[in-house]
């Protein structure tokens, strides 16, 4: 009997722990469960939120490690990069805070990123106590825990202003702030250009509008020498004496706006400001750079349908700048200007030749442009070579227009690429007719190099003996010349293949857009010739400085 008593007692013990046991296994099967949800919830989160949040309500702020470093208020929009997994922290762009994925949804808003590299950082703020953080109406965001340091990119009277969850922030200035000097070797802005644009459109009829095509290179050249641009907010800043700026600061202004305008500012990444009915700022037209004396009679640049891209550029390098009007001819009214047309271009030194009559020796171009920079010479782009062909602008007595036929060897950056480092080195414009079906037109991006139809595809000899395009019907010839244009978007000019025309194929040209077109005649250009059969010289291998001389005399 105490045998099996015994017996009963041990499995009964055995049972209690097979019991215990169970529980154990499904407590951790419920904790591990419980994970596994929550790292599943995090990652299909992510999956739906990078890369734009926005907090669902007043959000702490952390640290990678988890650990609270301030707070910020619903409804604020984040751009997030990076996530710490087993934290269920997303970190926040370009700073080392990170919030919980419980505390945001998904955004609408797709960039809240800004750019404020524009800024010379010379002081920081440091603070034992909590710091609260204000929009720049005054509302607040947010706040930082103590033992901070904050960069300052401008003050004022009452806040420092900073950069923060990619928004600029103010922090109210008060005695328990500590400013702490910081050494920069960043190179500061002692001017800023203002670049005035009264008006600008697709196409105008005025000397006061600017058309956007016209805009576009001027913002393309600007990019080119370095030069960026600022918003209304940070110029205020810099007329106070507030704010420190980094060299080649741009300061566009218009009293235009339009959806066009828009476009083209975010197509070029840059801030075109619309001049307020009410401004703080005044500002006095008198083409000189504007400097940090206040927001009254602020010097500007006032660009017209005139202004040449050689004088933006000076205007951006902050040079007096005085132009002539178009009203103002004399010693214009005979003008004429050389329009050149090379082909082929080889390097002889790497051991490369060409048979063709139409081939130059590279050499032989860099002369070229060496003795039109001694000369003084001003290489026009095509878009001022047009409106000087309409009467709209005057161009600087010693004017050459450089224009560049087919897009073969050697004028693209993957078939040779003499053309566009020679054009680069110098900073001298051409324009290059590309038979645009034949070669990707993206070989050939350079801000000093413009590209233009040579047809889609009639550059050929056709049927009749002609170039193609005077063989073919009307309806063909126009629709080979769309088909060119879908390509390079720009009806500027057009240059007829082995400089042969006709009725047909003129009138195609005519009716798609062109407003000038080109064929040979060596002789040089004047206004009243006929706009669609302005004359070019064509250089050939055999040309020697003299003979090129002798053209530009």
């Amino acid at each position: 009997m105490e045998k099996n008593e015994k017996q009963v007692l041990k499995l009964k013990k055995t049972g209690l722990w097979i019991i215990i046991s169970f529980i154990v296994l499904i407590i951790i099967g419920v904790i591990l469960g419980i994970e596994v949800s929550k790292k599943n919830n995090y990652n299909e989160t992510q999956k739906r939120f990078t890369p734009y949040v926005v907090t669902a309500k007043k959000a702490t702020l952390y640290n990678k490690k988890k650990k609270k470093l301030g707070t910020i208020e619903k409804n604020i929009t984040l751009e997030i990069t990076q996530s710490n997994n087993k934290k269920g922290l997303f970190q926040i762009k370009n700073t080392e805070y990170y919030v919980s994925y419980k505390d945001v949804k998904k955004s609408k808003e797709t960039n809240t990123s800004k750019d404020n590299s524009h800024f010379i950082i010379k002081k920081q703020i440091e603070k034992s106590n909590e710091i609260i953080l204000y929009d720049i109406e005054g509302k607040e965001i947010g706040s930082l825990s103590s033992n901070v340091q904050i960069p300052v990119e401008y003050e004022s009277d009452k806040y420092y202003y900073t950069t923060f969850l990619q928004r600029t922030v103010g922090i109210k200035k008060n005695k328990s702030i500590k400013e702490k000097e910081v050494k920069t070797k960043e190179t500061e802005a002692s001017y800023v250009s203002v670049l005035y644009y009264e008006k600008t459109d697709d196409f105008c009829f005025d000397l006061g509008c600017t058309p956007l095509l016209t805009l576009q290179q001027h913002l393309t050249l600007l990019n080119a020498n370095g030069y960026y641009t600022i918003s209304e907010e940070e110029f205020k800043s810099y007329l106070k004496g507030e704010a420190h700026l980094k060299e080649k600061a741009i300061f566009l202004l218009t009293n235009t706006e339009s959806e066009s305008l828009t476009k083209l500012a975010e197509d070029n990444k840059v801030v075109i400001n619309k001049l307020p009915e009410n401004s703080e700022i005044t500002y006095s037209a008198s083409n000189k750079k504007a400097t940090p004396n206040g927001l009254q009679n602020v010097d500007c640049y006032f660009i017209k349908s005139y202004t040449t891209n050689d004088n933006v550029l000076r205007m951006a390098n902050g040079e007096d700048v005085v132009e002539i009007e178009p009203s103002a001819k004399d010693g214009y009214a005979n003008q004429r200007i050389p329009v050149l047309n090379y082909h082929f271009f080889y390097d002889a030194s790497k051991g490369e030749s060409c048979n063709e009559v139409i081939c130059l020796e590279a050499s032989k171009f860099r002369e070229h442009l060496q003795w039109l920079k001694d000369n003084g010479y001003y290489t026009a782009t095509m878009n001022e070579f047009v409106r000087w062909m309409y009467g709209q602008i005057e161009l600087p007595e010693k004017t050459v227009l450089i224009t560049v036929d087919d897009g073969a060897m050697g004028t693209g950056k993957d078939n040779g690429n003499i053309l566009i480092p020679l054009l680069e080195e110098y900073q001298m414009y051409a324009t290059l007719f590309l038979i645009a079906g034949w070669w990707d037109i993206g070989n050939y991006f350079s801000p000093y190099l413009i590209v233009q139809s040579h047809t889609f595809d009639m550059h050929q000899y056709g049927s009749c003996g002609r170039g193609q395009i005077n063989c073919a019907t009307y309806q063909q010839a126009k629709e080979d010349l769309e088909k060119s244009l879908g390509v390079i978007g720009n009806a500027d000019s057009f240059c007829f293949p082995f400089y042969m025309t006709s009725n047909t194929s003129l009138q195609a040209v005519k009716d798609v857009g062109f407003k000038v077109s080109f064929v040979g005649g060596n002789r040089k250009a004047k206004r009243t010739d006929d706009k669609y059969l302005i004359p070019r010289y064509p250089i050939q291998s055999d040309i020697t400085l003299q003979d090129f001389i002798e053209i530009m005399s």
